[in-house]
């Protein structure tokens, strides 16, 4: 009985479309530090199946982009990301000195309050992350 009620449960997952498994950990969200100044987003992201970051977005925000600080010959550039490969349980990292994701324009939060960040999937798949906010900014 138990290994019917399993292949039931992986056919239903395979006819709804469900058959990448994301784990999200250390979503962090700094607020500008001034008006006027983008905000930044941090992150770890593991698929289980190989997949891309094709789009990012936020209902609180007037754009979000996915940047990559590079330095090379002792001058530091940010390049923007239209994806980021998600390649089969490698965990890939958004933080300083690396990929980060820009936040132009953010509505101003609360003390306490998350911040969300919708990816989409080469896939097909979109996931939306609540952004704990570490700015302390009120």
């Amino acid at each position: 009985m138990k290994r019917l009620i399993g292949l039931f449960a992986l056919l239903l997952a395979a006819c709804s479309g469900q058959t990448t498994g994301l784990t999200i950990e250390h979503a962090t969200y700094r607020a500008p530090l001034v008006d006027g100044a983008p905000g930044v987003a941090y992150f770890s992201i593991t698929s289980t199946t190989a997949d891309k970051i094709v789009g990012i977005a936020s209902p609180e925000a007037r754009s979000v982009e996915i940047h990559l600080a590079r330095t090379t010959g002792g001058m530091a550039a940010m390049q923007k990301r239209d994806q980021v490969e998600l390649p089969a349980g490698k965990t890939v990292t958004f933080g300083p000195g690396g990929l980060h994701v820009m936040v132009f324009a953010p509505v101003p939060r609360h003390a306490n309050a998350t911040f969300p960040i919708q990816i989409t999937l080469e896939s097909g798949r979109t996931e939306t992350i609540s952004f704990a906010d570490e700015s302390g900014r009120k």
